[in-house]
């Protein structure tokens, strides 16, 4: 019997050791397939998590894009109609082209057409956006900013450009991309291809049509624009008309003026703006689109539009799940571990993306800036170049009536010496407007520089207001706010330092305070004085002021209090631009409902 018992009890403990090994492998499978589980579960719901965010980032991303390439179209686009504005109610242009069909000497007609070219090649000739400019008479006749015009035997009024103007019965009117069948405009431009704005020649005197004005801009100046932007994620970028045809096609520029082959574009047209996916044959899309509707009055219509594949934004989070689900199969023990620093990494991806595409969006805001700026600089142009005109012309005439007076015996020489004095007084009245011009176009030279070069340059307070009172005047006056200057130190005082960095931290903070008051009227004062070593100046507006919870993380971190509009880096990088670039401290004190005032410190040697 105890041999027998010898020899059982070792078969009950391989048989309680068997079956702890068999409970032990039942519950590490059991555990494996719940950390597995758990896996997928958490995985597939964080990686479609992380799709959704890349969906928003993404949507967020083209929102912004399309927003500013409209705006860089808008600008571009009211300075064609300006210049259409000018012509169309030039006197000069409504007299003649007036007489133009009445007159039956051919020796005046030339005269008459020589006249009303010279006009309109002043205003295209150093423009390689605009393939020629031409007018129009109510009979037929054509006179072109170019030496060719039409062939003999071409009917004008039956042109398409013509015969859609005249069906329009409208006052001014856009014509979408299309090939012009005017000989002398298909000569000059690259590919045939053009977009036009047209509009009627009034005379001042009588509001009478006599004429059309068409202006022809090149459809490479377009496409040039349109193909520089790059969209991420395999997107593409078009634009279609109000009666769905493209516009402008980049990717095959023959199917300009075509229909758009894709059937969403009925439902998108005349719905402003939206960003929102749909199904294109089998994929689903991300499509965003904003509508032009006019511009300065007259109908435009243009939709621009990106679509970019779903798959595409997603495809890297596809990716990374497949890799992780491997991993979580072969080592569950570290899986969460892996996946929490997968995560971090991913997300590290994320920031590096987003701050690259929030750099590049902030680029194109400075550059739709510069178009605004532009605007305000080309609408301070129109006074001096007008009297600059009217100088000119008097100058003319005395000249020509100095060529009479040549032989006259009439004539004596203090009446020579009138002439020669009446000359120089005119020279005298164009010098400053010569001057004015001058001071804008090197303010505006200054502000396009990278204000990321270093400079051991220094300027003076007198050139810092000047030029901050060119920059800001347009805008200012939009507005209609007023800045007012209280300069307590001497004009010379000495800034050491680039000046374009302190205009651009003083042009922000005039911004702001413009957009404190909503539309309002309102008064901003820069203040420049002096405090122990220091140079202080203080811009201050009563507008809405800033709330206190935004308040107290002000120069700390980007914080707008602009919603969607801001981008919270105007007053970061302005107090980073002091310290970093001048050595100077900013104060901001502020109280809702009362206004914001602004102090900021540079140590200089200031002038008492």
């Amino acid at each position: 019997m105890l041999f027998r018992r010898k020899k059982i009890v070792p078969d009950i403990v391989n048989g309680l050791e068997q079956e702890k090994i068999s409970t032990a492998w039942k519950l590490n499978i059991g555990f494996a397939l719940v950390v597995v589980l758990s896996i997928l579960v958490v995985g597939s719901t964080s990686f479609r998590m992380i799709s959704e965010s890349m969906l928003n980032h993404a949507k967020a991303s083209s929102t912004e894009l399309i927003k500013q390439t409209c705006r860089n179209l808008e600008t571009i686009l009211k300075g064609f109609d300006e210049i259409a504005m000018t012509l169309s109610q030039d006197d000069t242009i409504a007299q003649s082209i007036g007489e133009y069909d009445s007159l039956d000497d051919f020796h005046k007609k030339e005269a008459t057409e020589r006249k009303i070219r010279e006009i309109l090649d002043n205003r295209i000739k150093t423009r390689s956006d605009i393939i020629d400019i031409a007018v129009i008479s109510n009979n037929g006749g054509y006179i072109s900013s170019e030496i060719l015009g039409p062939d003999v035997n071409q009917d004008i009024t039956k042109c398409y450009a013509v015969s859609k103007f005249v069906e329009s019965n409208k006052g001014s009117l856009w014509l979408n991309t299309y090939t012009t069948d005017v000989d002398s405009t298909y000569r000059y431009s690259k590919n045939g291809q053009v977009f036009s704005l047209m509009k009627g020649i009034l005379s001042p005197s009588s509001l009478k049509v006599k004429g059309i004005l068409l202006v022809n801009i090149d459809e490479s100046y377009l496409y040039g624009i349109i193909a520089d932007i790059k969209p991420s994620d395999d997107g593409k970028i078009f634009i279609v008309g109000s009666d769905g045809n493209y516009v402008l096609n980049p990717e095959d520029r023959s199917q300009n003026g075509a229909k758009v082959e894709y059937d969403f574009i009925n439902d998108i047209l005349g719905k402003g703006n939206a960003c929102e996916i749909r199904k294109i044959g089998k994929k689903d899309y991300l499509i965003t689109f904003q509508t032009i509707d006019q511009i300065k009055g007259t109908h435009l219509g243009w939709t621009v539009v990106e679509i970019a594949p779903v798959s595409s934004i997603t495809t890297s989070v596809t990716r990374a799940g497949m890799r992780l689900f491997f991993i979580g199969l072969i080592c569950v023990a570290v899986g969460f571990i892996l996946i929490g620093f997968i995560t971090k990494l991913y997300n590290t991806f994320l920031d590096k993306e987003y701050s690259e595409r929030h750099a590049i969006a902030l680029e194109r805001e400075r550059l739709a800036s510069l178009g605004q700026l532009i605007g305000g600089i080309a609408h301070n142009f129109k006074t001096p170049i007008m009297s600059i005109s009217g100088g000119l012309e008097a100058i003319m005439d005395l000249i020509k009536e100095y060529e009479s007076s040549i032989g006259d015996s009439e004539v004596t020489i203090q009446d020579h010496h009138e002439i020669a004095a009446e000359m120089k007084d005119w020279v005298e009245k164009i010098r400053p407007y010569c001057s004015y011009m001058s001071d804008i176009i090197s303010t505006v030279k200054g502000h396009t520089v990278n204000l990321n070069e270093s400079s051991n340059a220094s300027f003076t307070v007198e050139e810092l207001l000047k030029r901050v009172n060119i920059l800001m005047n347009h805008e200012l006056k939009k507005y209609h706010c007023k800045m007012n200057v209280d300069l307590k130190v001497d004009i010379n005082t000495v800034i050491p330092g680039e000046i374009n960095n302190l205009i651009q931290v003083l042009n922000n903070l005039i911004s702001n305070s413009i957009e404190a008051y909503n539309g309002e009227d309102g008064d901003i004062d820069l203040v420049i004085g002096k405090r122990g070593q220091e140079l202080e100046i203080m811009v201050r507006d009563f507008g809405e002021g800033i709330p206190e919870k935004v308040k107290k993380k002000l120069l700390k971190e980007m914080i707008t209090t602009k919603g969607k509009n801001g981008t919270g880096l105007g007053l970061y990088m302005s107090y980073s631009t002091i310290k970093g670039k001048f050595g100077g401290t900013m104060k901001i004190e502020s109280e809702e409902g009362k206004g914001t005032v602004v102090y900021i410190y540079i140590p200089c040697s200031v002038k008492k």
